[in-house]
């Protein structure tokens, strides 16, 4: 009996034995299948009798043996061979045992099917009419082998030939590397000779590249194409591959990537060394973008910028769009040695990203937008972790590759090389990334090989730091106390850490400043003290007078939870009033707020504070407050502070009501005075113009329309008809589907005949239904998923109706939810279990739930086990096996 705690363990990654030298590809595109040819050119690294190819779901045609000066076409040598499929491996015999150094080829011809659901390999997008058929490619990370056999590891860097047959009628035939020259003079497909309805395209990659980089699709496509110049003068050709007469939607994304590219020359001092770089749009993946080495696809999505598009799309766009171009840097010439290393590929760039987006969008506003996914409820990290089944950055194990891919990957490890640049300093922290990059260009690093050169450059150990944050589930729990002593004119914050027992201290960074009673710094002040071990203390001399509070842990400067236990009501008031810490700012208000949901979650009678009312009403009156955050302050959410009541989901429904009701009641005018005064009715001069006030309209039409009455869904249906972007009509739309308003299904159904033809639009429109309130929500869903025109084999759409509803905190916490959630997983699961283990996230805090929720989850999790064994998804049924505990 396999007693391993998961499929893959660090153990089933020895050191290859071989080297992948080069591989020469050839892929005929066939009408249901594609037939490869692949040449591994090999030399051995230790005697070998046989070599191990991993190869998945393909059919073998043949196996031989060829002499390293033959061509690859040429005639072979048939090589015995065991295809163990259940194992995806190819076991090749080879003619005579290989001595150490020994170069030789096998040439493999294969023949796999591309699926319509299984988004791995080469796999099956939506295709234009009238075109044939669309074919993506995703091989990251064990993508390839659903290809052609081959050594499917990080550390099989090699170069590549590829030669692509296809129909004549395809408008592009894309793989890494630049186009022959000798093949393709003229930069494009030849026709097949003898053959003019066929035609063939090659192209040379001459970086050495993971597998898990390679890309080979066809497709019918229009593009956009555009130049940017590098600051060494070097000019690189930028393609933007869209559907059918969608080129100008493509401008703004085509405008973003040249500032990216740019930017990253600029910054991060990183100039592309490829000819073309191209992006591609996809129909259909589970991931937003993915990199392939001088092409990026994006899902179509995201990619585009149109009617549809929602703001926080937007802001995604730019993200992704930085995201996927770094990857040329960190991941592809600089590779992960292992699927354990991913987030060195992941957080690094997300770390890109971000100081991307904090250039281009108002730093806080970004800020405020992360901690917000640090904190999310069904995908954050702090939830993940909460749960206790996994939120280690560096994996003990894994299932399926797919379950690295996930919020620990990419948002807690993104925060823990922040906080190594607060820890180490910005000069310390470029010189040792500067090391990483040269060190390694081209080859493979691990977790360790990563962190010698910030010790390397900064001088110290960073054994504790990268002990605590990379191999340890959980996260650091502070809270701080301040005391001024008058006598001898010093201010002295002590922070404690709460441990379990057993449990190292974390190595964090915490931002303190002090503010008097001005709302200005104390001179001097300002530092990041660093606290490693269980308690600490900062300590500042010569503090003429007490200042009037500390500002601690400014914009969010460690991963986990903070509390400073002696700030009472009036310090939080000051603090929100005058923090020049604009994140601190929001943070202070929802403290308060927080003060205010505990109290109603302790007791669901108790009385709104009057107190609280006051002060909401004075932010909500300051004309001082930028719209980017003013939503932040007025924001009435189910998210606790104290992560001690984040389970109690009923209860932090009906406290997040009663407080927005108390609200409405006391400054509905206010409310629609600032709503009216926001001018969003008119069509934007640029993609940032409007984004906040949009943003802040949205939380105030929510404060208004809470009280269900005629007035409000009149106000719903105006907004919703003199709207001009997307955003505005669906936050009108979300508040007419959460209302009683008689018109509100007729309304809906309009909306779905006029958006339903549109991948976004009819995503939007999804979206809107799952999050409704009204009785007949699961009716609706159900109704949704029976249309002709809903595709769950479209990942956009899946997510867009089923994650939407799992966030949907007051109807899937019910009997009739719980068991919507358990159908659902284990039905996706047979369709695509990376967006059914996303939906299963929701029952992830089954041991923590209180009796009445904790009966029903279990049950269904156990319903889970037996209706989705290991052989058809080892990730769900890992996952519910966790959850039960």
């Amino acid at each position: 009996m396999n007693s391993k705690p998961y499929k893959y363990m660090r153990e089933d990654f020895p050191g290859l034995p071989v080297t992948l030298n080069h591989l020469t590809i050839y892929l005929n595109f066939l009408d249901e299948s594609v037939q490869a040819h692949n040449c591994l050119d090999i030399t051995a690294v230790e005697p070998l009798e046989r070599i191990s190819l991993d190869a998945k779901a393909l059919e073998i045609l043949s196996v031989e043996w060829l002499e390293p000066s033959d061509v690859p076409d040429g005639p072979g040598r048939p090589l015995e061979y065991q295809y163990l499929e259940t194992e995806d491996k190819l076991i090749v015999t080879l003619p005579s045992p290989a001595q150490k150094g020994d170069r030789f080829v096998v040439r493999t011809v294969t023949r796999c099917v591309p699926s319509d659901h299984i988004l791995e390999g080469i796999y099956k997008d939506t295709t234009p009419p009238g075109a044939p058929q669309q074919y993506m490619s995703q091989c990251q990370q064990w993508g390839f082998q659903r290809i052609a056999p081959v050594f499917d590891d990080c550390r099989a860097k090699c170069t590549m030939t590829t030669t692509i047959e296809a129909d004549a009628r395809y408008t592009h035939l894309i793989s890494n590397g630049n186009i022959s020259k000798t093949a393709n003079p003229e930069g494009k497909p030849v026709p097949k000779p003898a053959d003019s309805g066929r035609q063939m395209i090659t192209y040379e990659n001459t970086i050495p590249m993971a597998p898990y980089l390679f890309i080979a699709c066809v497709g019918t496509w229009d593009m956009l194409v555009d130049k940017v110049t590098l600051p060494s003068g070097k000019l690189v050709r930028l393609e933007y591959l869209v559907p059918m007469g969608r080129t100008a939607d493509a401008a703004i994304p085509m405008a973003i990537l040249k500032d990216s590219v740019r930017w990253i020359a600029e910054t991060q001092g990183y100039e592309y060394t490829a000819d073309t770089y191209r992006t591609i749009c996809m129909n259909k993946s589970n991931f937003g973008g993915m990199e392939n080495v001088g092409n990026t696809t994006i899902v179509t999505d995201a990619a585009l910028i149109d009617e549809h598009t929602l703001d926080y799309s937007l802001l995604y766009a730019h993200g992704v769009i930085v995201h996927e171009f770094e990857h040329n840097q960190c991941g592809s010439e600089t590779t992960m040695e292992t699927p354990f290393d991913v987030w060195l590929n992941e957080a690094y760039t997300v770390d890109v990203e971000r100081q991307y987006l904090a250039h281009v969008f108002d730093p806080t506003f970004m800020r405020l937008n992360q901690v917000d996914s640090i904190r999310s409820p069904l995908l954050g990290p702090l939830a993940i972790e909460d749960a206790g089944v996994s939120g280690r950055i560096v994996r003990a194990g894994f299932n399926n590759p797919d379950d690295l891919i996930d919020a620990v990957t990419y948002v807690k490890a993104a925060e823990v090389i922040r906080m190594l640049r607060l820890i180490l300093g910005t000069e310390a922290f470029h010189a040792g990334k500067t090391l990483y990059f040269s060190r390694y260009r081209h080859s493979n690093a691990d977790t360790d090989k990563f962190f010698d050169c910030f010790e390397e450059v900064g001088g110290r150990s960073l054994d504790q730091f990268k002990k605590t944050w990379l191999y340890t589930i959980g996260y650091p729990q502070v809270t701080a106390t301040t005391v001024y002593d008058s006598d001898n004119r010093r201010f002295t914050v002590r922070f404690t850490q709460s441990l379990k027992e057993g449990q190292s201290p974390f190595h964090l960074p915490i931002e303190v400043a002090l503010v008097d009673k001005e709302g200005r710094t104390v001179k001097g002040s300002e530092s990041v003290f660093q606290l490693a071990d269980a308690k600490g203390e900062f300590t500042l001399e010569d503090v003429d007078q007490p200042p009037a509070f500390a500002s601690l842990n400014g914009d969010y400067s460690f991963y986990g939870t903070f509390v400073q236990s002696d700030a009472d009501w009036d310090t939080l008031v000051s603090q929100a009033r005058l923090d020049p810490n604009a994140f601190n700012r929001v943070e202070a208000m929802r403290r308060l707020t927080d003060v205010q949901r505990t109290k109603l979650l302790d007791d669901p009678q108790a009385e709104i504070d009057q107190d609280w009312l006051a002060i909401y009403g004075e932010f909500l009156r300051d004309k001082s407050i930028s719209p980017g955050l003013k939503p932040y302050f007025l924001r009435i959410d189910e998210q606790p502070l104290n992560r001690s009541y984040s389970t109690w989901y009923r209860e932090l429904v009906l406290a997040k009501e009663a407080m927005m009701l108390a609200v409405n009641a006391a400054f509905r005018s206010d409310l629609a005075k600032l709503f009216h005064s926001l001018d969003t009715y008119r069509k934007p001069e640029s993609p940032k113009d409007g984004i906040e006030e949009r943003i802040l309209k949205g939380v105030l039409l929510g404060l208004i329309t809470v009280d269900d009455s005629l007035d409000s869904q009149r106000l719903i249906l105006d907004h919703y008809r003199k709207a001009v972007t997307a955003s505005d009509r669906v936050a009108a739309l979300t508040a007419l589907n959460r209302s009683s308003a008689p018109d509100r299904l007729k309304v809906l159904e309009e909306v779905y005949e006029a958006w339903h033809p549109h991948l976004s639009g009819y995503a939007n429109y999804l979206r809107v239904i799952s999050y409704g309130t009204q009785p007949d929500l699961f009716h609706m869903i159900k109704k949704e998923q029976e249309r002709p025109t809903f595709d769950a084999n479209q990942p956009t759409w899946s997510r867009a109706l089923f994650l939407t509803l799992a966030t949907n905190t007051k109807m899937v916490w019910t009997d009739e939810g719980i068991d919507w959630v358990r159908e659902k997983v284990s039905w996706l699961s047979r369709i695509n279990d990376y967006t059914a283990g996303r939906l299963l996230n929701t029952f992830q805090h089954c041991r923590q739930l209180k009796p009445d929720l904790r009966r029903p989850v279990t049950t269904a999790l156990e319903s889970i086990l037996k209706d989705v064994p290991p052989d058809v998804s080892p990730t769900i049924h890992g996952q519910a096996k966790a959850y039960l505990g």
